[in-house]
């Protein structure tokens, strides 16, 4: 996480949230935290599939088509 500007109480703040790479048992999401146009933070997310096993398990195709209109490089 890249922390660039503090938030104050009661700020309205959006969070934008994009997955940049879908790997075969993982998702890099890129998230942006914003006070209107100006970016306070920016952050990197790494999601694994894990079994019950506790080993990683391939992202199904259903979740892939999904995320597709959602995925930018």
């Amino acid at each position: 996480m890249d922390y660039l500007r503090p938030a104050k109480l009661d700020d309205v703040l959006e969070v934008e949230t994009v997955c940049s790479e879908i790997g075969g048992a993982s998702l890099t999401l890129t998230q942006e935290v914003k006070r209107g146009d100006t970016v306070l933070v920016r952050a990197k997310v790494v999601v694994v599939l894990i079994s019950a096993a506790g080993k990683p398990q391939r992202i199904g195709k259903m979740i892939r088509e999904a995320l597709a209109d959602y995925t930018r490089s």
